[in-house]
Order: structure tokens, then C-alpha cells, then sequence
């Protein structure tokens, strides 16, 4: 029921709403909504045993009110303790090694899935008083939110049997982490650059921020030119060298947008939000609201390439590209490939783009040489097959395979210089391109008003060599799978003529 409905009714009979409530369950049932819809949804059974979960832990002291301390933001370790286990979606107080499970704790230091950002791994670990040596390890492979309040660790238990109200030492992998903030800072400069390059009508339409590549959507009408893409990528890498702080700061959300800072259109804020700036004195780089990992300086991204640019629909664009050790080793790859390019060529890697071309103009060159040597010889054939021509009843019928046709260019050409060379004629052609057997077949118009037809001839000749074809009565062409019997497909053609002059 709308909100000023239900006041005016409320304010008639005396009442008052609890407006401040309302907000909250609205933002909780949002929260689910974002939920349900990142993970695909949950089955009305999930749901509710999630939300059975959460009342529970929080009856029993276990969860604050607010439920599970998200402190992914602060450190990335903490001491806690087991508070809930999860098999097969059932709470049970322990579980042994090689099981899958969900674990909850009271305090989590791990990133969940949100913004187009992955999900943090990582460990946690109990140890018995006075030993170093873990008594268990669940290795933790994804982290969910299933509703506002609870987080949950989905991982597989390495070895031991962990128990509820256990100790723990939860840690997320650094590495993983690192890579992940590497690559969401780089996408707030590259869509600073791209601002910057292309426009202010460039807006964010989607992203996807792992630890080994970023990908980032946004809108624009046309492709991106090579040189509009490597200005991009020097004012990246530009502001990496510079070496800015980041900086996140906790706001009201109108007054992170009169100070302005970007937010997604399609975004649901709540009224404080955190914007992520890249400034120093009065340069500003770049402010965006946003909940996700961060370098604390712009120099820890150590180099930004883009690896690929490509349209997602229409007025959309979509950047692919890697930082840190990712855009190290593609840029190390790349440098071997040179240097060995380099090599073979003979010449040093900065002249590799003059000896390439020298090599293509060569090339061009040579195949245009090949080509004229391919034609006389080609010429030569046909001369030779003008002596090779057979009689039927006073029509001239020529049917051979010829060794100089490597594409079905040339072999429509001989075709066509045997049928003006001979004035009236039946002619059939045929050679293994490619290892498979083609034909042409052509008949000059006199014949084809004596009844003659190029497409039902070469029809026929073509079941030879199991193929097929077809065409004009004039001209007409085939194809077949059977190379080895080639040769009966071409005698084929007198007898096919005998026939067609015994029927007319």
C-alpha cells in the first residue's frame, strides 16, 4: 500500500507511521532483492532457512543486531570465532575434511561479490592453544550475501573437523585481493580517461573486476579509433605514475553528489555512501561512489594496458585490459615475441614494422609473378587439350582434369578459353583444389538451342565423384568429396552427350 495513503489513512484514525521503519525494512527487502538477483535468486526453502539462520544466531547472541561485522574495508584478517556450519544447506555443529560447507562468523574480513567486483578467497583457520600448526583449514572459494545482515563463506574443509564456537583465524589471500584493487582503481582513471578523451556522455553501463583483468562498459556511439585508445591508456598510466592517494570517504549521498561525484544510474544508494577519490591538491582524477577494494596510492597499479575494445550493443562499448603482474606478463610475452621476431628477421625490434613491410611488398611481388606463371602455363594446357578434342556426331566435346587450376578462378577461365578457341563445343574441366574434386562445365549457345544444358551436365558428372552442382545451360560448376574418381567422372561426359543427341 503506497506511503501517503497509508499516512492519511493512519493520520484519520489517530495513528502515526514509523517512518524511519519503514525506510529500513524497504532497504533490507532491497538488499534481498540485490541478492536474490546477483546469485540467481534462491529457492523459497533457501530463502527462508537463510532467514531462519540469521533470526536465530541473533536470538542467541551469537550475531549483533545488525548481524555479521563486514570489515573487508579495514584489514583484511581477523580473530573470531565459528558461530554456524552449513551441509547441504542443514546447520550441524561440525564437519570433517574434503566436505563442502558454508560457514558464518560473527566479523568477516572478506570482500562479497558487489559492483561488478568478485568475491575474496582465502583461509580460516582454528588452532589449538599453544601449537602453530592449524588443527583445522577450510579453504574459502566464495563469499555471499543471501539477505541484508548475514554473510556467508562457501569453501571446502582442507583438513580437520571444524566445530561451532571454535576459534578462527580468518585471512583473505593478499594476492588475490591486491590484484582485485589493482584492477577496480584502474577502472574508476579509465573511466576519468575516458571522460576525458571521448566526452562527458561516456556513463559506466556495466563492469566485471577480477584479480587478473578488468572489463569495463560504457556508452558511446561509434568505435574508438586506435589513436583515441592510446591516449586513453597514456592518461592511465599517466596517473598511476603520478602516484595519487586514494582516498575513501563516508558522506551523506546529495552531498557526495554536489561535490561531484559520479553514481550508476541504475544504482540503489542508501542515504550514506562511500565515494572512492584520486586527488592531490587541486588536481581531482577522478570521485565515484563505490563500495569495492582499493590500492591506497594510484603507483601500487604499476601499468595499465588495454588489451581489447569491442561494441556490446548499440550505443555501448566495452574495454577489456589488465594492471600488475597481469600487464607485466603480457607485456613480457609480448617483448620475447619481439625479440625473437627480431631474430628471424634479421634487423633490431624497433625495425621490425619497416622489414615486415618490405617482406609483404616482396611477397605481393612474388604471388603476382606466381600468378602470370600459373596463367601461361595454364594457356599452355589449353593448348594442348585444343588437340585433345573427340567428335560425337559432328560435335566437338572436350573433357579433362588439369594440373594448372589451384583455384576455381582459373579453372572457369580454361573452361571459357577452350569454349571461344573451339566456337562450338562441349567442354568439362576438372581439378583436386584443396584435395577435393571441382568441375566446370560449358556449352556454347548454339548447342544450348539444340537442347543442350551446362547444369543438368555437370549434375550428372558431379555423382561420379559424390558431389553435386549445378547452374546455367551455358555455364555450370560442381563440387564432390571422391578425388580417386575423377577420371570416371570425365569419360563420363561423351557418353552423357551420345545420350542427350539420342533423345533429340
Amino acid at each position: 500500500f503506497p506511503l501517503d495513503l497509508t499516512r492519511d489513512v493512519a493520520r484519520e484514525h489517530g495513528f502515526t507511521v514509523d517512518e524511519a521503519g519503514f525506510a529500513a525494512a524497504m532497504a533490507e527487502q532491497r538488499e534481498r532483492a540485490r541478492a536474490a538477483q546477483k546469485f540467481g535468486g534462491f529457492e523459497a526453502g533457501e530463502a527462508e532457512r537463510y532467514a531462519s539462520l540469521l533470526d536465530h544466531l541473533r536470538q542467541q547472541g551469537q550475531l549483533e543486531a545488525e548481524g555479521v561485522q563486514h570489515v573487508y574495508d579495514v584489514t583484511t584478517s581477523v580473530e573470531t570465532r565459528l558461530v554456524a556450519i552449513l551441509k547441504d544447506g542443514q546447520m550441524v555443529s561440525q564437519a570433517s575434511a574434503g566436505e563442502e560447507v558454508e560457514v558464518v562468523l560473527p566479523v568477516t574480513p572478506f570482500y562479497v561479490e558487489s559492483g561488478g567486483q568478485v568475491s575474496d578467497v582465502g583461509t580460516i583457520v582454528h588452532f589449538c592453544e599453544g601449537s602453530d600448526q592449524p588443527a583445522w583449514v577450510i579453504r574459502v572459494k566464495d563469499v555471499r550475501r543471501p539477505l541484508s545482515g548475514l554473510i556467508v563463506h562457501i569453501g571446502q574443509v582442507e583438513s580437520g573437523s571444524p566445530h561451532v564456537g571454535d576459534s578462527v583465524w580468518a585471512g583473505v589471500d593478499p594476492d588475490w585481493r591486491m590484484s582485485a584493487a589493482r584492477n577496480h582503481t584502474a577502472t574508476h582513471l579509465l573511466q576519468s580517461a575516458l571522460r576525458e578523451v571521448l566526452g562527458k556522455h561516456v556513463q559506466q553501463a556495466g563492469s566485471l573486476v577480477t584479480p587478473d583483468r578488468l572489463r569495463f562498459d560504457f556508452t558511446h556511439p561509434g568505435m574508438l579509433t586506435k589513436r583515441e585508445l592510446e591516449e586513453v591508456e597514456r592518461r592511465v598510466n599517466e596517473a598511476i605514475l603520478a602516484d595519487y592517494p586514494v582516498q575513501a570517504e563516508w558522506t551523506d549521498y546529495q552531498s557526495a553528489l554536489k561535490q561531484g561525484a559520479i553514481a550508476l544510474f541504475d544504482e540503489k544508494y542508501g542515504e550514506r555512501v562511500r565515494v572512492i577519490k584520486v586527488s592531490a591538491g587541486d588536481r581531482l582524477v577522478s570521485q565515484e561512489l563505490c563500495g569495492g577494494t582499493h590500492v591506497q596510492r594510484t603507483s601500487q597499479i604499476g601499468f595499465f594496458h588495454i588489451v581489447s575494445e569491442e561494441s556490446i550493443g548499440a550505443g555501448k562499448r566495452r574495454i577489456e585490459a589488465v594492471t600488475g603482474r597481469a600487464a607485466y606478463q603480457l607485456a613480457w610475452k609480448r617483448m620475447s615475441i619481439l625479440d625473437d621476431a627480431a631474430a628471424y628477421l634479421g634487423c633490431l625490434p624497433e625495425e621490425i614494422d619497416r622489414k615486415v613491410l618490405e617482406l609483404m611488398e616482396e611477397n605481393h611481388r612474388l604471388v603476382k609473378e606466381i600468378e602470370n606463371l600459373r596463367r601461361e602455363l595454364a594457356k599452355e594446357e589449353v593448348d594442348a587439350l585444343v588437340r585433345q578434342v573427340r567428335e560425337i556426331h559432328g560435335i566437338r566435346v572436350v573433357s579433362a582434369e588439369v594440373k594448372s587450376a589451384s583455384q576455381m578462378e582459373t579453372l572457369r577461365e580454361m573452361t571459357d578459353w577452350l569454349r571461344d578457341r573451339l566456337g562450338s563445343a562441349v567442354v568439362v574441366l576438372g581439378a583436386v583444389i584443396n584435395n577435393r574434386p571441382n568441375l566446370v562445365a560449358a556449352i556454347t549457345p548454339d548447342l544450348v538451342e539444340r537442347g543442350f544444358h551446362a547444369g543438368e551436365l555437370v549434375k550428372s558428372v558431379a555423382r561420379h565423384v559424390r558431389g553435386g552442382g549445378g547452374g546455367r545451360p551455358t555455364l555450370a560448376q560442381a563440387g564432390g568429396s571422391d578425388p580417386s574418381r575423377l577420371p570416371e567422372a570425365l569419360e563420363s561426359v561423351y557418353s552423357w552427350v551420345e545420350h542427350a543427341l539420342s533423345e533429340r
